[in-house]
């Protein structure tokens, strides 16, 4: 017979980690924010669980039907048990890093849209450029028919990817749920003239490499090394910053 106490103990464990989680900052290296309340609702869920586990438990002790692992496995089984709340401390206190160049490098590079290539207007500049998302900029470049990037000034955010002399690329990583469905979405950064380093974070303001008139005009997009196409930005100022609270981009299909 299990010891329900320890069930009812772990249970609360894991319990009390979720819930914790669902409002710490650490979810977002897992999940996307989206996915925080119903963390929150599973956790108070084990919570209740767990409780109701303890207590019975109490109560079978009570009336002399609880009975003794030690004859059973020589008193292994609760301190074996106990095992499993390894995972909930390793979760608590080591937080993973974001994924960077290293696993980008790896990956072709996603575009996530293009359907019948109309596209809502561009967000209004501030500070005299347009916010715009890594994710958003390769789609409006690679499939906007109306090329609403064309002669504005645009910032974007994303970490470094060093390439050849004089270019690197500029990347982040698109979350649809959790970390382990991430990928990648890159473009080139071209007119920086100082060396950046890989997985630095860095705010570029810069236009578009728009396509050129004529089948002569110089191409606009370059090779990923997978089969897939990167737009090019051409910078104005590049500014280093810190890393965002959240590191990922969230895809507009997922929760």
């Amino acid at each position: 017979m299990n010891d329900q106490r320890t069930q009812g103990a772990l249970l609360l464990a894991v319990g009390a980690t979720a819930l914790f989680l669902s409002f710490s900052d650490l979810t977002l290296s897992y999940v996307r924010a989206g996915l925080r309340p119903l963390l929150g609702v599973a956790g108070a869920i084990l919570l209740g669980l767990g409780l109701l586990s303890v207590l019975q438990g109490r109560r079978q002790a009570a009336g002399g039907e609880d009975e003794d692992w030690h004859d059973h496995d020589g008193g292994h089984g609760p301190r074996v048990a106990w095992l499993l709340v390894l995972p909930v401390l390793v979760l608590l206190l080591v937080e993973p890093p974001a994924l960077g160049s290293f696993a980008a490098l790896r990956q072709s590079s996603l575009t996530l849209a293009g359907g019948d290539g109309n596209f809502p207007p561009l967000a209004r500049a501030t500070g005299g450029a347009v916010p715009v998302g890594l994710s958003e900029f390769v789609d409006r470049a690679l499939f906007d028919k109306q090329h609403s990037l064309a002669g504005q000034r645009v910032r974007v955010f994303g970490f470094v990817m060093p390439e050849k002399q004089g270019s690197y690329r500029l990347a982040r990583f698109v979350m649809y749920c959790c970390a382990a469905d991430a990928e990648v979405v890159e473009i080139v950064v071209r007119g920086d003239p100082t060396p950046r380093q890989p997985d630095q974070w860095v705010t570029v303001e810069g236009r578009w490499l728009a396509p050129g008139p004529g089948p002569g005009a110089a191409p606009n997009t370059v090779s990923d090394g997978h089969g897939g196409r990167l737009p090019v930005l051409a910078a104005e100022t590049v500014t280093v910053t810190s890393p965002p609270r959240d590191r990922y981009e969230h895809s507009i299909y997922g929760v």
